[in-house]
């Protein structure tokens, strides 16, 4: 989040990560009734946990906005629960996957073994179910990201 000060003041990063994120728990929480195969769910979350990095930062970004009294400490909570699902992801499998390394003397794992052992640990992790993930905004020409988008493209530009 290098420009993190900068999107906060300037447009609601938190409402676009909410809705990113709500996507994404629908694909985890409701993935099996449209996801293609159920391999897809491993390949989800071996994504997941690949990116761990990313949802770090942005749960560390929600802590520093939820922490003091502010104008985007109300849309930084709802981020943060949000970001529920995807925690106990990477909570529940990267000490198995740190676990087989250690087992097997292994600096970093293939593709391959990282979706095994997600495959073979599903039975222990507990996941949030969020209500309302089935209600969206109808779609529209200018949407209200636009008000993101083109501020932080000039800006970058």
């Amino acid at each position: 989040m290098t420009q993190e000060t900068l999107l906060a003041k300037n447009c609601n990063i938190f409402h676009l990560s909410i809705q990113i994120m709500n996507t994404l728990n629908l694909f985890i929480t409701f993935g099996d009734t449209f996801l293609p195969a159920p391999s897809c769910y491993d390949e989800l979350y071996y994504e997941i946990i690949r990116m761990n990095l990313v949802f770090d930062n942005l749960y560390s970004l929600t802590l520093r906005y939820t922490t003091c009294d502010g104008e985007w400490k109300e849309f930084a909570a709802k981020l943060m629960n949000s970001l529920v699902n995807v925690r106990a992801i990477i909570n529940h499998f990267t000490p198995k996957i740190d676990s087989v390394l250690a087992d097997n003397g292994l600096s970093a794992l293939t593709e391959d073994q990282v979706l095994e052992v997600v495959r073979s640990n599903y039975d222990t992790l507990t996941l949030k179910l969020y209500d309302n993930l089935d209600q969206y905004e109808k779609y529209t020409e200018k949407p209200i990201e636009t008000g993101f988008f083109l501020p932080l493209s000039k800006y970058l530009s």
